[in-house]
């Protein structure tokens, strides 16, 4: 049996979920996960050990250095060839351009083994990316065998950079969307007093929740904010104070850090949901919004967005920076009932691309190919 290895970061859920459906699913492989560290001091998640089949978790020098919007991890793992070399794996697939995706490269070509680059990363989010971050790039885009895109707006990016198409195959970033569909509802409460907005995300500046208050101040019928995530607290004051100095701060409501059943609570009460991000490569919370079947108004710096919302039919995709644009985007989604009524036949076909087994293709696809080539 042929083995494959994948090589990313921290066992995040959404990877973790998908990882143990590929290794219970797709029985002509051995799959192997290796993560170049446990956790980042930013993530607030709980995984299942269960779920973590042949999982090699290796502890690696973690550089913090701050980004244009938030924190940025570098993990510098000091053992990768060494497992690789205990696996002897024929395939290896390895995120993004960071030292582990580098040393997995160059451990693919010496022992003559295949490798597939798969990305996140878009045009927008590596705008300002440094000449090292690019070389980098050119390095892993010009020497692997094939690549897996996360978004239509990735597979931009790896064409731009110059990889041919046959070689690039798309597979949507996702999560375990069968909790979502299992309560979603298209039942609105329509005896609310006032109409309820979710927002879902760590509480920074990165994400625009000041973006949000201003253009909150353009929305002329009553509503109510819930905030879900956890932050630091020096910003959330900031986000408060900004609140009352726009005269909103009564219809704001943070809620903290929630998942599992607390978290579709959220969405199955909420109206509209709302991203307003500066840059996010995809935007999980997008799919989690389109499965409870809920309109969405979204930033267009959203990379996701372009694969979740058709614009104007089950959301908006506006601007953040022009508080008057997202502002009359929430209002419009909450006035037409065109939005919820036509959103729920929409959504419904949109998130089947986004299933294990759809999400899985992309994977066997690129396998496939660079078996065959």
């Amino acid at each position: 049996m042929k083995k494959i290895v994948l090589i990313t970061n921290i066992p995040a859920p959404y990877r973790v979920d998908l990882f143990y459906y590929m290794q219970t699913h797709i029985k002509e492989y051995e799959i192997h996960v290796i993560y170049t560290n446990e956790n980042e001091d930013n993530r607030s998640w709980n995984i299942p050990k269960e779920k973590m089949l042949n999982s090699h978790v290796l502890h690696s020098k973690v550089l913090r250095r701050k980004g244009m919007l938030d924190k940025r991890y570098v993990h510098i793992p000091g053992n990768v060839v060494e497992t690789l070399d205990e696996i002897n794996p024929n395939i290896v697939i390895a995120w993004e351009y960071n030292p582990a995706a580098l040393q997995s490269l160059f451990w693919s070509k010496r022992h003559h083994k295949k490798f597939i680059h798969l990305t996140d990363g878009t045009l927008y989010s590596e705008r300002n990316i440094g000449k090292v971050q690019k070389i980098a790039r050119k390095i892993i885009i010009k020497n692997c065998d094939a690549a897996i895109a996360s978004s239509t707006k990735a597979k931009e990016k790896l064409i731009k950079w110059g990889l041919t198409q046959e070689k690039i195959f798309i597979s949507l970033l996702t999560v375990d969307i069968q909790p979502y569909i299992k309560e979603s509802t298209a039942i609105y409460d329509t005896k609310k007093e006032k109409a309820r907005l979710l927002f879902v995300g760590r509480i920074t500046y990165g994400k625009g929740l000041d973006l949000l208050f201003k253009a909150l101040t353009y929305v002329r019928i009553p509503y109510e904010v819930h905030l879900v995530g956890d932050g630091n607290e020096q910003e959330i004051q900031k986000f408060k104070e900004l609140s009352r100095k726009l005269k909103i701060e009564k219809n704001i409501k943070y809620c903290g850090f929630k998942q599992g059943e607390d978290l579709i609570g959220e969405y199955k009460n909420m109206d509209v949901f709302v991203l307003p991000t500066r840059e996010d490569c995809f935007g999980l919370v997008l799919l989690e919004a389109l499965c409870m079947l809920k309109p969405i108004a979204t930033s267009k710096y959203a990379d996701g967005a372009y694969d979740i919302v058709l614009n104007g039919k089950n959301g908006i995709i506006a601007d953040p920076y022009n508080s008057r644009e997202f502002g009359h985007a929430i209002e419009a989604i909450l006035l037409d009932e065109m939005y919820k009524r036509n959103g729920v036949d929409i959504n419904k076909e949109i998130r089947n691309k986004f299933t294990f087994k759809s999400v899985s293709q992309g994977y066997i696809d690129a396998i496939n190919y660079v078996t065959h080539t």
